[in-house]
C-alpha cells in the first residue's frame, strides 16, 4: 500500500504535545466549532465505546481510562492530519514540479494555497 506521506512523525509529536498542553476539552470544543459533524460522530462513537466497556465488565474507572485513551488517540490523529494539511498548503511555491513528483505529489498539485473561487481569466 502506497502512502502520500502527508503526516509525519513531527506532526504526530507536535499534536501529542498540543493535546497535553491544551487538554481534550479545549481541543474537542474547537473541533466542534470547526467540524461539527465530525465532532458529533467522534463523541457518539466514544460514548458508545464507553458503554460497551462497562457492559463488558470493566469498572467505571477502567472504562473511563480506556475512553480517555481512545479520545486522545483520535484527537491526536485529527490534529496531526490538520497540521499536515496546513503544512502542505504552505509549501514553497517555487518548488519545481519534479520535486513534487519525488514527494509523491502529482505535478499539478497546488504548492502554495487553496484554489481561489474566482473564475480563470
Amino acid at each position: 500500500m502506497s502512502s502520500d506521506r502527508l503526516v509525519t512523525a513531527q506532526h504526530v509529536l507536535r499534536s501529542v504535545m498540543e493535546l497535553r498542553r491544551r487538554g481534550s476539552r479545549r481541543v474537542l470544543s474547537e473541533l466542534e466549532s470547526l467540524e461539527p459533524d465530525l465532532a458529533e460522530h467522534l463523541l457518539e462513537g466514544l460514548t458508545e465505546l464507553y458503554h460497551r466497556l462497562l457492559r463488558a465488565g470493566l469498572s467505571g474507572e477502567q472504562a473511563r481510562r480506556a475512553h480517555r485513551r481512545a479520545e486522545a488517540i483520535a484527537l491526536v490523529c485529527l490534529l496531526a492530519l490538520r497540521k499536515a494539511h496546513h503544512d502542505l498548503w504552505r509549501q514553497d511555491p517555487a518548488t519545481p514540479a519534479e520535486d513534487a513528483e519525488e514527494d509523491g505529489l502529482p505535478p499539478e498539485f497546488p504548492q502554495d494555497s487553496p484554489p481561489s473561487s474566482a473564475p480563470p481569466p
